[in-house]
């Protein structure tokens, strides 16, 4: 069912063609999405420049069922309080290729090979491209990527280090008093790997040094 749900979703985004939409509401972004603080990470769009530490490529390592959900995100702002962010699902070929490329679309789920870039200019609503595509190259350490819009134009330009971080299940690490979700719903508990004390997250880390 749940399927189900995801892929008409899906395509009653794809159907949709405003040229932005505004997003309703940004009180339900997780801590992971919420904007990082100014970094090294440079965003060029609509020329305004944002920033933020890092590119950040993380895995996560599910047990039932047993598949590795992969994202890549920034999250900047820019010095008067604006934000630019994109979201960009990807599979196990890009730990390898170091590269991906997505089509942007104005829904909050994605799959790999599909993407959502919204921002916010300071005291105005928070927007979301319909459409376009973003393409991203990994280069050592290094992300670098663009925004193209559906007619080809170059609507922002990224780059900066790429961060991994790797969440695996408690057991894993050993961790037998980690805590447990009170109910299916709350989804399948994991932890972060951040000394990449497990082959899983180390292998991958190794491929990016």
């Amino acid at each position: 069912m749940r399927h189900g749900v995801l892929m008409v979703a899906l395509l009653l985004g794809a159907c949709s063609k405003p040229r932005e939409e505004r997003v309703t509401s940004r009180g339900a972004l997780t801590a992971a999405e919420l904007p990082q603080p100014r970094g090294a990470a440079t965003v060029r769009a609509d020329d305004r420049a944002y920033s933020a530490p890092s590119v950040r490529f993380s895995a996560d390592f599910l047990v039932d069922p047993p598949v590795t959900l992969w994202m890549v995100a920034l999250s900047a702002q820019s010095q008067d309080g604006g934000t630019w962010r994109f979201r960009m699902p990807v599979n196990e070929k890009f730990v390898t290729s170091k590269h991906a490329t997505a089509r942007i679309i104005p829904q909050t789920a994605l799959g790999a090979g599909l993407a959502v870039v919204d921002y916010q200019l300071a005291g105005e609503p928070a927007m979301m491209m319909d459409e376009g595509t973003l393409e991203l190259t990994v280069t050592g350490k290094q992300a670098k990527g663009e925004v193209r819009m559906k007619d080809g134009r170059v609507r922002a330009t990224f780059e900066g280090p790429l961060t991994f971080e790797c969440m695996v299940p408690p057991a894993w690490l050993g961790g037998s008093n980690a805590p447990v979700p009170a109910s299916p719903e709350e989804g399948e508990v994991r932890v972060l790997d951040e000394a990449l004390a497990t082959k899983q997250c180390r292998s991958i880390a190794d491929t990016f040094r």
